[in-house]
């Protein structure tokens, strides 16, 4: 995985590490645009398939917020021409933590009001509400988020997938790909 959040995705993969603990999950992160993230994991990627030791990466994903990002197109065609995931959440990453306690609601729009949101459900608390609470990384509250995601990602992203590619810009807020991701790890965890 390869992000720009320092704190708050730093401190979810590491819950998901522990989650799907026989998964191997590595986070890189840099504060970065999406597009350099994307040139980021292009370089792992390269990087990993040249060792010949070294047990191979899976997937790779770029993990994005919209916020403020213009190159989010760029980003994209980076990721599919390299056969890396691209993960968006729009406009933010609290859009996927809003969900795991109920369904983010169409009013988010902006990165400010999911912060806000996040901070006033107590999913988020400390500095700037960068830092989760850990009643939210559960197994059960990211099952709940999966199931509270359909309800606002099913028309939102994809009309919203479909702009960026045809026109190259995002619309349709709120929704987030990170249901993939959760999908992805529980098929790769061991069944007991």
């Amino acid at each position: 995985m390869v992000g720009n959040g320092a704190v708050t995705e730093k401190q979810y993969f590491e819950a998901l590490k522990r989650m799907f603990s026989e998964v191997v999950i590595e986070y890189k992160q840099k504060a970065v645009s999406p597009s350099e993230l994307a040139e980021m994991a292009c370089d792992l990627k390269e990087s990993d398939e040249q060792d010949d030791w070294a047990d191979h990466y899976r997937k790779v994903w770029v993990v994005a917020d919209v916020d403020q990002y213009k190159d989010i197109a760029d980003a994209e065609r980076i990721c599919l021409k390299n056969g890396i995931e691209f993960i968006i959440s729009n406009p933010c990453f609290e859009v996927w933590l809003l969900d795991h306690k109920r369904p983010c609601p169409s009013s988010i729009q902006d990165t400010e009001s999911a912060t806000r949101a996040a901070a006033k459900a107590k999913i988020t608390t400390g500095s700037n509400h960068k830092y989760i609470v850990d009643d939210v990384l559960t197994s059960e509250a990211i099952h709940t988020a999966l199931q509270n995601a359909e309800q606002h990602n099913t028309a939102n992203r994809k009309r919203s997938r479909e702009s960026l590619k045809s026109t190259g810009k995002l619309e349709f807020a709120p929704w987030t790909d990170m249901p993939e991701v959760i999908k992805e790890l529980e098929q790769q965890q061991p069944k007991e």
